[in-house]
Parts: structure tokens; sequence; C-alpha cells
């Protein structure tokens, strides 16, 4: 990983790219919204007017840290300073669009991966109007997971005005990553605690014994069932974030002395991570990167899940991710005028993926995410 360089071009190219498609992400032509009516009347699931809803959230993340990687290591490059304060205009611009047209309302689960990127802003600016912003964020989707429906094990569950008992890994990795960010930047120990639980409930009744990999969901109203696709990429790649983010902020709980959930759990789940790390990377396709889903390494590359994964396998300081050039070099080839390519269309239910592939937020906010931390 020493020797891998990213050409600042390419790396600004994206930068903009990512803060133009958040800019617009809410504007929706004629075109697309015909499109939207055909997809709801045929049960498909269609964008949200939420600006919060985890597609803009992937975006917002990767943003986010990229301005870190600009200030940290980037900031002699010619035309750094003036991205910076683009990121920080689009974002806040953004979440008064939240405040002002939508009246600052949380409505699900998914507006965590939002969280996540206001909690990082939050820490990383001086600016009092955009940490105020952040700050107000932030605690709003904290108080809405406080009250969010849970199943009998206190896992929060995904779509409870659709159906009340179904956990997905999106959501476990979500929810988990945000309130490990949250729970550490506020010194909050029950957000942390609830963090950890969404993990073990997941670590218990969502992962396949023989290979070691998460299913898409599981639930345990009635019987206790497995659901969906047997490690989906991007249910991976959310369930890798969420402990990555976890192992992260305990690994500075350590380092700063301050007490956190139970050392055992603490234990059990880092453990863990780095477990699914190996395993997860152990699946790199031979061209590169990851397929839709990781067991099928001679299919398609995924930009989303690939970023993803990656995202997750790094994330943490001082952690070495395993061999991954293959895979961040198959990213950098799908690089098209600042556009990522290669990337799943979306998923509208357990085992429903399309097999489309094309430019997505998605893809685009996870790419730069990883392409930040090189």
């Amino acid at each position: 990983m020493d020797g891998f360089m990213v050409d600042s071009k390419i790396y600004f190219g994206v930068i903009r790219q990512t803060a133009k498609e958040l800019k617009g992400i809410m504007d929706v032509s004629v075109k697309d919204r015909a499109k939207d009516f055909v997809k709801s009347a045929m049960g498909r699931s269609v964008r949200t007017k939420d600006p919060l809803f985890w597609p803009a959230g992937m975006l917002m993340l990767g943003l986010v840290e990229a301005r870190r990687s600009l200030i940290e290591k980037l900031a002699k490059e010619e035309g750094a300073d003036a991205l910076v304060e683009e990121i920080d205009s689009v974002i806040l611009k953004h979440l008064n669009v939240w405040k002002g047209k939508y009246g600052a309302k949380v409505d699900y689960i998914d507006d965590a991966l939002a969280g996540v990127a206001v909690v990082r802003l939050y820490k990383q600016s001086y600016d009092e109007k955009l940490r105020n912003a952040c700050k107000i964020t932030a605690d709003k989707i904290y108080a809405y997971l406080q009250n969010a429906a849970r199943d009998k094990t206190g896992t929060i569950v995904y779509n409870s005005d659709r159906d009340s008992g179904n956990v997905f890994a999106d959501g476990t990795g979500m929810v988990s990553m945000f309130l490990a960010a949250y729970g550490e930047a506020f010194e909050i120990g029950e957000a942390l605690d609830l963090a950890a639980l969404q993990l073990l409930n997941f670590k218990k009744f969502g992962m396949d014994e023989r290979t070691g990999l998460p299913y898409h969901g599981y639930s345990l109203e009635g019987t206790a069932v497995k659901k969906g696709v047997l490690s989906w990429g991007r249910a991976a790649g959310w369930l890798i974030m969420g402990l990555a983010e976890f192992a992260a902020v305990m690994e500075t709980y350590a380092l700063e002395g301050k007490s956190g959930p139970e050392l055992g759990v603490v234990s059990e789940l880092v453990t863990w991570y780095r477990e699914l790390s190996v395993n997860l990377a152990s699946y790199q396709k031979s061209d590169g990167g990851f397929a839709w889903q990781v067991q099928a390494v001679d299919g398609p590359l995924d930009t989303s899940a690939t970023g993803m994964i990656l995202y997750g396998l790094m994330r943490p300081e001082n952690h070495e991710a395993p061999e991954v050039e293959k895979s961040l070099t198959a990213l950098l080839e799908s690089i098209v005028d600042g556009k990522v390519e290669k990337t799943l269309s979306s998923c509208d239910d357990f085992g429903v993926h399309y097999q489309s592939y094309g430019h997505y937020p998605w893809g685009q906010g996870a790419v730069l995410a990883v392409l930040a931390i090189l």
C-alpha cells in the first residue's frame, strides 16, 4: 500500500463530480418522475423525498472524507482550499434544504449514514454555522434511533412501517456506524452500547456458519430465519463499515484511557472485524475488486460493493488491511471524467437485485470515501 498513488487530477475530478451530484440530488426531471411512477405501480422501490436518505448520505460521507484528506495530506495542491470551501458550502446548503423543505424530519434509519458524515464534519470544521447545522442533524438522527422500532433482542428493524421484524445488514451497518461515531464524538456511552448490540445480534442471527459470510438480513418473528442472498456485496459492505467504525472508536478509547462497552464485548467485535476482513479480502476477483455477490468471483465488478468493502477494510487507524491494491486499481479504472461507473443498480428487497450496472450515487460516494483514505 505504501507505493500506491492516486493522480490528484483524477481525485479532484471525483470530488467535484460528487459535490455536483449532492447539489442536484433532489432535482428530479419529469422523465425520472414518470419512471418512478411506473416503478411504484410495479411494486419496485423509488427515490424518496428525504434529503438525508442513504444515497445522499453516501455522497456526503465521500465528500467529508475527501475534505479531511485535502486538509491533512493535500493542502499544498493547487485548488485544494477551493474544494474544501465547495464541500462545506454544498453540505451546508443540503442540510438547509433538509431543514427548510423537509422540516428537519428523520423518517428512516437509512438517514444514519448522513449522520456519520455530519459527525465527521462537526469534528473537522471550525465554522460555527456549519458545526451547529451538523450537531442539530446528528442529534435529530440519534433521537430518532432511540425511539425506532426494535425486535425482541433490541435490534433496530428496517422499514418498520411495512414489516415489523426484518433486520437488514444495511440498517445494522448504517446504524452501528452512526452510533459509534456519535457516541465517541459526544461521549455518550448509551450510543456505544447500542452500536455494539446491533453488531452482536447480527453476528448471532445473520451470519452463515459454514462460510462466515453475512446474509442480507434475518427475522426473529416466529422462527428465526436468515433472509436474502448470502453475502450480497453491499450487505457485506454495510456490515464491515459498521464493524470498522466500532473498532476504530474502541481503538481511540483505549488510547485515551476512556471506558466504553464491556471489554469482552469489545474484544469479540474487534476480533470478528479482523476475521471478516480477512474472509472478505479472500474473495477479491482475479482482475480486481468485488462482484455483486462476493462469492461470485467470475461475475462483473460492482464498484459500490468494492468501495464499501475496501473502506471498511482500511478504515481504522493502525489496521493493516489485507492486500487490496488490485481492487483499488480496478476502482480507478472505472472512473470516467470524475464519474464512477460499473455500479450495481438499486436493490428492492431481499433477493431482488437487478443485474444492471452504471453510474449511481452510492458507487460515487463509496469510491470517493475509500480513495480519500489513501
